[in-house]
């Protein structure tokens, strides 16, 4: 399979984050890999990201812009939503208050493309200010490294989540169809739950170099 071939639906789930909009649909939009489609989900945001959202109406790769009626209390539940709206063989959550390289789905891709069980492959990252410059070192990092699930798990997520930030993640979107959404009962560690029931479904690839700026600020 060539990695040319692979759709990567990129969902951006938003709430409350209009100042960082635009730059993440952007970097999105920006990407050397081009195959791909965006889903557009506003949890029923109170400040101006309608606004921003609806610049993109009508951008031939945005497939879907939702606007909840009522907020759904978890991002978790916007995953799910996005997931099952998506056409991709490939999902990436791109969080609307982060950005990334220009090269970030390309990575990725590439490695699937090596490595064609991989059910999740992600990149390092670096954290960011509200502007955008870097908070201390780089977050930790590995060789390239490529590794059976199960072995990942025991690995790396036993004790910590390495997978900092979705935003650094593509994962399979028939293994995210698969897994128990007991991730959604969670309010800030559903993520690392899900990262552990995907990289049971198949092989997982660690790309070793900062693809992805993980924002920080008090709105998160």
């Amino acid at each position: 399979m060539k990695h040319s071939n692979i759709l990567v639906s990129v969902i951006i789930p938003n709430y409350n984050h209009a100042r960082y909009l635009d730059e993440r649909i952007q970097s999105v939009l920006n990407q050397t890999y081009q195959n791909f489609e965006v889903i557009i989900l506003d949890d029923k945001s109170t400040d101006d990201s309608r606004e921003v959202i609806e610049r993109y109406r009508g951008c031939p790769q945005v497939s879907h812009i939702i606007y909840n009626e009522a907020n759904s209390g978890s991002t978790f539940r916007q995953w799910e939503k996005g997931i099952g709206l998506a056409k991709g063989e490939f999902i990436w959550i791109a969080e609307s208050d982060d950005y990334c390289e220009p090269s970030l789905l390309k990575a990725l891709i590439e490695q699937v493309q090596a490595h064609p069980t991989c059910v999740l492959v992600y990149g390092l990252s670096q954290m960011v200010d509200l502007q955008g410059r870097a908070l201390g070192e780089r977050m930790r990092t590995y060789g390239n490294v490529f590794l059976k699930g199960r072995r990942f798990i025991q690995r790396y997520m036993c004790c910590e989540n390495p997978v900092y930030n979705a935003s650094s993640a593509i994962f399979r979107r028939k293994a995210a169809m698969e897994i128990q959404p007991l991730y959604m009962e969670y309010k800030g560690a559903g993520d690392r739950l899900f990262w552990i029931e995907i990289a049971e479904k198949g092989d997982v690839a660690i790309v070793n170099r900062p693809l992805n700026y993980f924002r920080q600020h008090p709105n998160k």
